[in-house]
């Protein structure tokens, strides 16, 4: 994982996935949404017990406080990489007993998410001059590989985001 951006509400990082599962969470305030760049993802939500799996250039959002992780889908001895983006006050909250919901989804089929949507809460003009910001200037932790990827997630998130919060998040029923 390679945080470089935590300002004015806007969250940023880059995961780069071997075939070691990010831990199941969750988020009280912020939602996950996540760019897939390289590779495939699996993301699991064991409260809705499904499993979507997202492919590069194509977007996924969980919206909080729904847990979850996300699970490099490629063959294994592939790289998978993501953008996360969250807006709001950061907060992550780790599910114990998680070998055991992991074992719900062994064998599982996936629901492709090929069109996701992603709800930006009005800060389309945000992440466009977030995206600006860091076409010019690279952050020092990240490869030019992935500040390329990063500008694209952006620029996706900005030119497909919903200006509203995520219809199933707590508080947006």
């Amino acid at each position: 994982m390679k945080e470089f951006y935590y300002q004015d509400g806007l969250r940023v990082s880059v995961f780069n996935l071997d075939h070691k599962a990010i831990p199941y969470h969750f988020h009280g305030e912020v939602s996950d949404m996540m760019y897939c760049s390289r590779g495939q993802i699996t993301i699991e939500l064991p409260d809705a017990d499904e499993v979507y799996t997202v492919h590069p250039g194509e977007v996924f959002q969980v919206p909080h406080p729904s847990k979850h992780r996300f699970v490099n889908g490629a063959p294994v001895g592939t790289l998978s990489r993501y953008v996360l983006l969250q807006i709001g006050a950061f907060d992550i909250n780790f599910v114990p007993a998680a070998k055991e919901i992991a074992g719900q989804f062994a064998g599982r089929a996936m629901t492709h998410v090929a069109d996701g949507a992603v709800y930006i809460e009005g800060r389309k003009n945000d992440i466009i001059k977030l995206a600006d910001h860091f076409e010019q200037e690279k952050p020092e932790v990240l490869t030019p590989e992935e500040q390329a990827d990063v500008v694209e997630a952006l620029r996706c998130f900005a030119s497909r985001g919903i200006e509203a919060g995520h219809p199933q998040a707590a508080g947006q029923r």
